[in-house]
């Protein structure tokens, strides 16, 4: 199998995303096109999730850090309970990787809202899976003082932990991990899914938030092409089975062609696109796909 090139795109990644949930400009009208009008293409819009706009079979692993930036500009509440710092050893390399994937976005939510105390549990939890996986190498002496030493600074410790999972990446795929890294990034992916439903809550017509959670499609369907590489690998299969709940739910949203009308310098500007539509019974059928998928393999069984 031709080895892939993963873009590390970590800047981008994880935009599940709060990132405009802050507010819109409300300088921009947008218009959901009834009928076919002219569309004059737009810049691309940032890559969500970390998945990079290069296409073909070239992609970012889904970076967990990005809740940083994304936490900071939502008014969502931290919630107890959502996350757990309890030490498990799972029973399959599978497991593993899932879990290691998902707590990897644990610290995140935790330091996002300067839990560190959590986010240092779950540290040593993902250093304790890297060794079960056998990727104990990934945490060299310097990145763990690191880390540990700006525990309590949030601002510190997305720098440091956005190029600790930059070197990780780099270092599973020289090793010739792909199959490992893109459980990973599925366990990383729902797990943010589920945190984001935990935090949004109800569905709320209009809401910006479930407008940026509905374009994750695309997040989507790269996250089942990453996994379809190594397919071969009954454990990939066993994955895909897995996630076809939550990936079914995104794969059956609807999408309408869009026109946003921008003023800028007295010069209108016509921006085209696809909106994909997310309706209460989508957002709930998520919701509890995402958040049973990820209590099976969160909880799955120990050796």
């Amino acid at each position: 199998m031709k080895k892939t090139h993963l873009s590390l795109l970590i800047a981008s990644s994880l935009s599940l995303t709060l990132a405009s949930c802050g507010g819109s400009d409300e300088s921009i009208k947008e218009v959901t096109a009834e009928t076919e009008q002219p569309v004059i293409k737009d810049a691309e819009p940032s890559a969500p999730l970390g998945f990079g706009d290069q296409g073909g079979s070239t992609y970012s692993v889904p970076s967990p850090n990005e809740l940083f930036s994304i936490i900071k500009d939502s008014k969502l509440l931290y919630k107890e309970g959502v996350v757990s710092t309890e030490s498990v050893n799972y029973g399959s390399s599978t497991e593993q990787a899932l879990n290691f994937g998902r707590i990897t976005a644990d610290i995140a939510y935790t330091a996002s809202y300067e839990r560190f105390q959590e986010s240092m549990a779950n540290f040593d939890n993902l250093r304790k899976i890297g060794d079960d996986l056998g990727i104990s190498y990934v945490f060299d002496e310097l990145m763990v003082n690191r880390v540990k030493s700006n525990m309590d600074n949030a601002d510190s410790l997305e720098v440091i932990s956005t190029s600790s999972y930059q070197r990780i990446i780099g270092m599973l795929e020289e090793n010739e991990k792909g199959s490992t890294l893109a459980i990973i990034a599925t366990g990383g992916f729902v797990e943010s899914i589920y945190i984001l439903t935990s935090l949004i809550g109800d569905y709320q017509d209009g809401s910006e938030v479930i407008a940026r959670l509905a374009d994750e499609k695309i997040v989507m369907e790269n996250v089942i092409d990453y996994l379809g590489m190594y397919e071969d690998e009954e454990r990939i299969q066993e994955v895909l089975a897995d996630l076809k709940p939550v990936s079914d739910v995104f794969m059956n949203l609807s999408e309408v062609e869009k026109v946003v009308n921008r003023k800028a310098d007295g010069d209108k500007v016509v921006l085209g696109g696809t909106k994909v539509i997310m309706t209460k019974q989508d957002f709930e059928a998520l919701k509890a796909a995402a958040t049973e998928y990820r209590n099976s393999f969160a909880n799955a069984s120990q050796s």
